[in-house]
Parts: C-alpha cells; structure tokens; sequence
C-alpha cells in the first residue's frame, strides 16, 4: 500500500506559487517613463547578468534570458545609449564573431536604484506577515534558492524567468 500525502498536489503549489509571483510582480512599480535608474524588466535581467558574470558575450546573454537576438540587440542598444552607458560592448579578443558586454559603474548605480526600489515595496508587504511566519517564508526561501542552484542539467541555461 502507498501512502499518500493529504496535502495539496506539487502541481498545484507551483500554479499557486506562481499566482502569487504574478501578484507581486503587479505590485511592483511599473516604469512608463525613463527616467533615472529606471529600467525594463529585461534590462534589469541583463544588468543582473553581467554582475554576477562580470563578462558575458550578447549570445550566452540573450540564451540565458531565453530571448530573440534581435530582442537583445534592442536591449543592448539601449542599455548602451543611455547618459551614462550603462553598458559597454567590444569586440571579443580571441574571436572575432563575438562581442562581449559588460556592466559600467552607472549600470552598478541603475541596478541598485531598480532593485531598492522594488526590495522597498516587498518590506512593505513583509511588515504585514507575522514573526512566525517570516521564519517559515526564510526556511521556504533557503529551499527554493537551493533547489534552483542545483546542476545545471536539472535547472536549464538560467534561474532567471525568461
């Protein structure tokens, strides 16, 4: 005889869990126009990239944010067209056919500015959770991080939504 768990399915925590990933994300400020430190959400995926790599080439870029390379090239362009670039792209030394791209000290500054402001909303919401409750959300937390930083065979090209 098999046991079964009188809990809810795997497949209905994750379609929960991503209702609740979708509302947070409308709950988050949204950018319609530029301005200072406001970035795209892709642009903000791609500044994200390029801190934890330091050096990415535009093709590992747009395979890890699971994009078109002409959606890329928009992002990269205006990445790079911006006062100050936020990026800069050059030619890659060893071959000739790549570019890499790497993030500018005003593209560090955007990403702190993008990130604090949405980190700012998401303690808003925290101080409405119990102290109990942030302890077992923390636990969640480390579970999932740790889930999704397994072999790269289990998790794809990226952890990152594409």
């Amino acid at each position: 005889m098999i046991a079964r768990s009188s809990g809810p399915s795997r497949e209905a925590l994750a379609h929960r869990f991503f209702d609740v990933l979708t509302q947070l994300s409308l709950a988050l400020p949204r950018n319609r126009r530029r301005g200072a430190g406001q970035l795209k959400e892709t642009e903000f995926y791609t500044l994200a990239l390029l801190q934890q790599h330091h050096t990415l080439s535009v093709g590992e870029i747009h395979r890890m944010l699971h994009i078109l390379p002409a959606q890329m090239s928009r992002v990269l362009r205006a990445l790079e067209m911006r006062q100050p670039p936020l990026i800069t792209c050059q030619i890659n030394a060893g071959d000739k056919r790549k570019v890499d791209v790497q993030l500018t000290p005003a593209g560090e500054e955007a990403l702190t500015l993008y990130e604090t402001r949405r980190v700012d909303v998401l303690s808003t919401l925290l101080n409405k959770i119990n102290e109990e409750d942030l302890q077992h959300l923390a636990h969640v937390l480390d579970t999932i991080e740790e889930a999704s930083q397994g072999p790269p065979t289990s998790r794809g090209t990226s952890a990152l939504p594409g």
